[in-house]
């Protein structure tokens, strides 16, 4: 990573569990450092909670803008992409993605979000990107209906609550997941550094995809859907820190921040210190 960071805001919350997570992004800018630039913030339109097929105009529109917003960026900056509800995760790889080139992509959350809505049981977007990204997109939300992650290159880290079918959909694509009972077995560090060198293989480059509900909500309280004994925050700080110049990192994304569930600005810090990771001369 060497270009200058830049900041894309995503005010997401169609797709969610909660409409607090469209505010984080223009929460973020009012509280963050100075001197960094921002391109801007795609606000979703009606903002009302929605299920997927209701919701899926707008969230065509919305994605395919931060998609829009993230070329432009993308070749001169390094784009962090604050969001919102995880179904920002569709604008955010389509915009970074290459034609007939795969990205891989490291997927740290407490949930898997790899649901399509033959299987979801809440039909909220958020359950299911990774299964778009990886190709399971019947209604087109991506250009082309084409898979823009490489599953041999896909890895997600800190699953804690996930549903039969997500499992049987991952394995069925090989997908490496690490959960958090095999972290806590195995260790912090050795199997995060394994999933780093995996989506650090692939040839076209890698994304990071933070989902905030990854770390235990005594650290990051402000998330919509909390699921209890997740990540420490000061290891997944310290792992940012030590792989924060590999040169195949594209963008990353953080997302899922509900301000309004926050406590001592506990969240808003994390937030911060992630983007201090690569900005460290800012703040």
């Amino acid at each position: 990573m060497t270009k200058p960071v830049m900041l894309i805001g995503a005010a997401f919350a169609v797709g969610g569990a909660h409409i607090g997570t469209r505010h984080a992004a223009n929460v973020i800018k009012q509280h963050l450092l100075s001197g960094i630039k921002w391109h801007g913030i795609v606000w979703q339109y009606p903002p009302h909670l929605k299920n997927y097929h209701t919701a899926l105009p707008i969230l065509k529109k919305s994605t395919r803008q931060l998609a829009h917003h993230i070329r432009r960026a993308k070749t001169h900056y390094f784009p962090i992409i604050m969001g919102g509800d995880h179904s920002c995760a569709i604008g955010t790889w389509q915009g970074m993605s290459k034609q007939r080139q795969k990205m891989g992509l490291l997927w740290i959350d407490a949930h898997f979000d790899s649901h399509t809505t033959d299987t979801s049981y809440t039909q909220r977007a958020h359950g299911m990107p990774l299964a778009m990204l990886l190709g399971y997109d019947k209604d087109k939300m991506i250009a082309n209906n084409t898979a823009i992650i490489d599953y041999r290159y896909c890895v997600i880290f800190g699953a804690r609550s996930f549903e039969a079918e997500e499992q049987r959909l991952l394995n069925k694509l090989n997908v490496r997941y690490y959960t958090m009972d095999e972290i806590k077995r195995r260790g912090f560090y050795r199997c995060f550094n394994e999933a780093w060198r995996t989506v650090a293989a692939c040839q076209y480059g890698f994304g990071l995809s933070l989902d905030l509900d990854a770390i235990d909500p005594k650290f990051a309280p402000a998330v919509s859907v909390k699921e209890p004994k997740g990540l420490a925050w000061s290891f997944l700080l310290q792992a940012l820190k030590q792989h924060r110049h590999a040169h195949k990192l594209q963008a990353i994304e953080v997302v899922e921040f509900n301000p309004y569930l926050d406590k001592q600005h506990r969240t808003l810090n994390i937030l911060k210190q992630t983007i201090r990771v690569y900005c460290p001369k800012r703040g």
